[in-house]
């Protein structure tokens, strides 16, 4: 299965999807900041990442653009990439998708949601870009 990194400052987020990922076979690595995801980068790098946005030190629309930026000089493949919050003003939403990120999702979300937008993004598919937005389309 895939290797999946939450980074979430929120403890109950980072356990809600690391318990629900892993049932479904996946590897999970949880990081309460983006600092130790910079770190963590230079070693490893996941299939798929989950970014919050509002964390201390470093928020995710920012982390993502420093990845974005890594990869592009290394010449690497992107990371999936997931950016959650809780915020639901359109700029967030902006700024996540001038990010690149491949889906955005506000809190609160379900178990069976974030499994289901994982593994479909993981199997390539193509899905709607936000859950503001309902999409009649099913996973």
């Amino acid at each position: 299965m895939a290797n999946i990194w939450v980074v979430d400052d929120d403890l109950f987020y980072r356990k809600l999807i690391s318990e629900e990922l892993k049932a479904y076979g996946h590897d999970v690595m949880t990081l309460h900041n983006g600092m130790n995801l910079l770190l963590v980068l230079e070693e490893d790098r996941p299939d798929l990442l989950i970014l919050d946005v509002f964390m201390a030190q470093k928020n995710g629309i920012d982390l993502l653009e420093d990845l974005n930026r890594k990869t592009e000089n290394r010449g690497e493949l992107r990371v999936l990439v997931i950016v959650i919050t809780g915020d639901d003003s359109g700029e967030t939403e902006l700024a996540a998708r001038k990010a690149k990120a491949d889906y955005f999702m506000l809190k609160p979300f379900s178990k069976k949601k974030i499994s289901e937008v994982v593994n479909h993004l993981l199997k390539g598919g193509e899905c709607a870009k936000s859950l503001k937005v309902h999409d009649p389309r099913k996973f």
